[in-house]
């Protein structure tokens, strides 16, 4: 007996659409795989932003999803296990919309939303429905921790990558004992990184946040801020935003001519910061779950393809979500989730999530869950040239 044919239904970037392929699970998986059943129909719910404003990191993870499902999937054996793929539009009525729809399907877990703001209403939705619910890219702090037993996070938490961040940052630059903190207010956790995480985190390390000033995510002029940043005698500049707004602040601090080291968020992570961005974003640091240059075997073989098939390279959203996948899918093989029984399999899926420890993910090696939070080491980042480079 073995594991079934998993089928994903096709999908471009519309809402509400489905995959229907079939693929080979990969040898590394079934090594891993303890005595098997053989399974019924399995749904997972799988919810990414592949349109709006954080459309870059769901069409990224559509190909990471692609991946999976060709990698990981069919044995040719009997029975099936599909992935209900649904688009958020990084909104969060959306995200809440669909959560209950899917607690209310076959679903056995969801994995997603992204978004911390939409992860922030969902959450307690899942606890109230008994539905596992695994966010793969949502880093603001306590919100699985706050949903126990049901909400899971494959991500680190902002507050587990900043710690380290930003010790590095500061031995690179001695001088910086003020900054100020500009920050996306629309954003969840970039808001929550810019009020709350950095500057506890400063504190203690002896540099004073002399102001945090806010915009919204979508504008298109951020000269006032800036223009009001400029006059405070700062010796760095903490970014809080995603990538795309955070590459225009970069480029409106340069052009003002603030040349202050700049240190950013998690929301950064994608290749679409440095390529908009341009020379503006020259030496930003920030920290990672994952980098694509990343000289192991298999995760470099794992971005040559992700980059032939998209024409750019991966970004933290899209491993993550690769790497969820891989991680949920040992979970049905482990726990012996077969889809007769979907209230029970949902207390497997939450029990397997739970107790995860140590182990390994096919990008990011090792991880253990600690009351619904990833445990791993962060990698520090800095834009050189025209990439991100790991910072030794």
């Amino acid at each position: 007996m073995g594991i079934s044919s998993i089928h994903v239904r096709s999908i471009p970037t519309t809402r509400h659409t489905k995959v229907t392929t079939a693929a080979m699970l990969g040898a590394a998986i079934s090594a891993a795989i303890l005595p098997t059943a053989v399974l019924a129909d399995v749904t997972i719910g799988v919810l990414i932003p592949t349109s709006g404003r954080a459309s870059g990191y769901g069409q990224q993870m559509q190909v990471a999803i692609n991946m999976f499902s060709e990698k990981y999937l069919d044995l040719g054996k009997a029975g099936k296990l599909k992935l209900d793929i649904l688009d958020t539009r990084g909104e969060v009525p959306e995200a809440i919309n669909l959560t209950r729809k899917l607690i209310g399907s076959d679903a056995v877990a969801i994995v997603g939303p992204q978004l911390s703001a939409e992860v922030e209403v969902v959450f307690p939705l899942g606890v109230r429905g008994q539905m596992p619910i695994i966010s793969a890219m949502s880093a603001k702090p306590g919100l699985a921790s706050a949903n126990q037993p049901w909400s899971f996070r494959y991500a680190l938490v902002s507050e587990h990558d900043y710690a380290p961040l930003l010790d590095v940052w500061l031995k690179q630059n001695s001088g910086i004992k003020k900054v100020v903190v500009l920050y996306d207010a629309k954003d969840a956790v970039s808001a929550f990184d810019g009020v709350t995480v950095f500057p506890d985190l400063l504190k203690p390390r002896g540099v004073e946040v002399i102001e945090k000033i806010s915009f919204q995510g979508g504008d298109i002029d951020f000269s006032a801020q800036v223009t009001r940043a400029r006059g405070l005698g700062a010796d760095g500049i903490v970014l809080s935003a995603f990538y795309n707004d955070a590459a225009q602040v970069a480029k409106e601090l340069r052009k003002q001519g603030m040349k202050q080291p700049i240190v950013a968020n998690v929301g950064v992570n994608h290749p679409r910061f440095v390529e908009s961005g341009g020379a503006a974003v020259e030496g930003v640091m920030t920290a990672s779950d994952f980098h694509a240059d990343n000289p192991e075997p298999a995760v470099a073989a794992w971005v040559a393809e992700f980059k032939k098939r998209f024409k750019e390279e991966p970004g933290n959203g899209a491993a993550l979500m690769y790497d969820t996948l891989v991680l949920t899918q040992d979970c049905i093989v482990r726990q012996g989730i077969t889809g007769a029984n979907v209230a029970a399999d949902r207390v497997k899926m939450r029990d397997c999530w739970l107790n995860m420890k140590d182990r390994e993910a096919p990008l990011m090696g090792k991880t253990s869950i600690d009351k619904g939070e990833a445990v791993r080491l962060p990698v520090i980042l800095q834009v050189k040239g025209d990439k991100f480079t790991i910072v030794k």
